[in-house]
């Protein structure tokens, strides 16, 4: 009987595996670069080491963010394939020659970096300068933007300027949080680099929360109307300035790398006021009911007419 069970296995296990050697793997698995670099990740130490510090505080209860650990790991320590890997890059499969360039289809290190230029050379694609155009190849919106403002105008003169780079970390290219600018925008915007305004930090900090607060506006006016619909009233109106609102929230991205502002705040309090008509369909605001007039206490005027009152009906009397 086991020698029966064991043979049917066996046959499955066969089956299985002759199916999975005809499924087609991925692009990034097919990628030399991938194969390659996914085995370089020298940092087990270092990983080890932050470990043990985090353990030690944990052990005398200190207060500590362990996502501050975590991001000196991956700047110090981590292998340029391990954040490639976490990236939305990754996700959609452009793997590394579409920046760096290279042959992907040879195996061997040699081969593969044919024509392969260090990052040190003006003439790579990811030098500092060409970063825009290299990037430009996919996310054209942006580079047109970018076109547009100081940044780039410096970056072409004088040389020396932000680049793509400076705020979407290589490799991880993730979007900035708020609290990000105070570092990559304060490095120049300062008293100390004294290149003005100094106040940009703390502007494009506020500027993304009012994107976040605007995303926010949009989401609770999308519900509003969904309730509204369900209770009969007519939001085709209300549709239509949400739509409005939710098409200028997606060109905030691209646009944001002119870093106009100014021309910014006046674009996001444009869509806020598509959704405060929204809002007024779907929530109508109740007519302030009229003012009740309030009997007003005799002043002295009337007191003094009180007064007079009485001593002529006194007066009266007294004949």
């Amino acid at each position: 009987m086991r020698s029966v069970l064991f043979g049917r296995l066996l046959i499955v296990v066969i089956v299985l595996a002759g199916i999975l050697m005809f499924i087609p793997e991925g692009t990034a698995i097919e990628n030399s670069c991938v194969n390659c670099h996914k085995t370089l990740t020298p940092f087990i130490e270092e990983q080890k080491r932050f470990n043990q510090i985090r353990i030690q505080h944990l052990e005398r209860n200190a207060m500590c963010s362990l996502e501050c650990h975590e991001d000196k790991v991956r700047q110090l320590a981590t292998a340029n394939y391990q954040q490639w890997s976490e990236s939305v890059h990754a996700l959609k499969g452009v793997t590394c020659e579409a920046c760096h360039g290279g042959d992907v289809t040879q195996t061997t290190k040699e081969k593969a970096h044919v024509d392969f230029k260090s990052n040190t050379d003006p003439l790579s694609p990811v030098y500092y300068t060409n970063v825009p155009e290299t990037c430009g190849k996919c996310h054209q919106k942006e580079l047109d933007n970018f076109k547009n403002s100081i940044h780039y105008q410096k970056l072409e003169s004088l040389q020396l300027a932000p680049t793509c780079t400076t705020c979407h970390h290589p490799h991880t290219f993730t979007k900035p949080n708020p609290e990000d600018f105070r570092v990559s925008c304060g490095n120049c915007h300062s008293v100390y680099k004294k290149v003005a305004p100094i106040d940009i930090p703390l502007t494009a900090e506020d500027m993304i929360r009012k994107v976040n607060k605007l995303q926010f506006n949009i989401d609770m006016a999308r519900q509003d109307i969904f309730w509204a619909e369900k209770n009969g009233t007519d939001v085709t109106q209300a549709k239509k300035y949400t739509e409005n609102a939710l098409n200028t929230l997606g060109s905030l991205a691209p646009m944001w790398h002119e870093f106009n502002m100014t021309h910014f705040e006046v674009t996001i309090d444009l869509a806020n006021k598509e959704i405060k008509k929204a809002e007024d369909i779907v929530n109508p605001t109740t007519t302030t009911p009229s003012k009740t007039t309030t009997p007003e206490v005799p002043g002295f005027e009337g007191l003094v007419g009180f007064v007079s009152l009485m001593a002529v009906f006194y007066v009266v009397r007294k004949k």
